[in-house]
């Protein structure tokens, strides 16, 4: 199992780049952040190489959105520069989401488009963009996302992305599920995890309902690592959560996770 630490939510106490150091002496050998667009990849490089880490995944999509046909085109102009930050930075899975999100918010909620419509739209830039990322040797990981926290978001349960990947049905798109934001959605989980384990791409750890460490909140994490370990799940838990103190404990109780 890998573990990666999501350096958007953790060590906010340093600035951007001063993070990995923490990472590695937290104890840890993955990082993973949002966007790529505003970081010198570079110097990223150079410090994951500095530091001996890996980057677990990036964002791939920004603004522009899966569920609106006429933004096919930009979503896929933009997913090919994601792409070849993923191939900068020897990263080798991709986070995308249905809607098009900045600065945590929906860009486009497709108001006024048929939820047929939206399903058809994204399916079918969807099965472009496995193409494109099987090329560059990446996986895509399509994230469900909970509509209390993001409201206008349209992928929001384990079936609807679930089943739009399996219908795609390329090995290089999966989901990622999401703990903290599948539990506020439909809770459900050991349910849902093995429904949808021959499409379980990535795991997000956060616990409900304050997305902070495991075992501050109401989330049985034991049970869900042990279904997780019997349906033989062997990827990433990406811990992207707001420490309930500072970064150095919270990464102390994730280090035993």
């Amino acid at each position: 199992m890998k573990k990666s630490i999501c350096i958007e939510k953790i060590f906010l106490e340093v600035p951007f780049y001063e993070r990995f150091k923490l990472v590695k002496d937290a104890g840890f050998d993955y990082v993973e952040f949002w966007t790529w667009e505003d970081k010198n990849l570079d110097r990223v490089v150079a410090l994951l190489k500095e530091y001996h880490l890996q980057v677990a995944s990036i964002s791939g999509d920004k603004i522009f959105s899966l569920i609106i046909n006429e933004e096919r085109e930009p979503y896929l102009e933009y997913l090919a520069r994601s792409l070849k930050a993923a191939h900068v930075l020897d990263c080798h899975y991709v986070v995308i989401h249905s809607n098009g999100i900045d600065k945590g918010k929906v860009t486009n909620d497709g108001a006024g488009i048929s939820y047929a419509k939206k399903v058809a739209s994204m399916t079918r830039t969807l099965g472009e963009a496995a193409k494109m990322a099987e090329a560059a040797g990446v996986t895509l990981v399509l994230e469900a996302v909970n509509t209390y926290s993001m409201p206008g978001y349209f992928l929001n349960t384990t079936a609807e992305a679930g089943d739009i990947v399996r219908v795609v049905g390329s090995p290089y798109l999966k989901i990622l599920y999401d703990i903290w934001h599948m539990q506020r959605m439909e809770g459900n989980m050991v349910h849902f995890l093995t429904q949808y384990s021959d499409v379980l791409g990535y795991v997000h750890i956060g616990d409900v309902p304050e997305r902070h460490e495991p075992g501050t909140g109401e989330i049985n994490f034991d049970k869900i690592k042990s279904t997780l370990k019997s349906l033989g799940y062997e990827g990433v838990f990406g811990f992207e959560l707001v420490p309930s103190e500072s970064s150095v404990k919270c990464c102390e109780i994730l280090k035993a996770f």
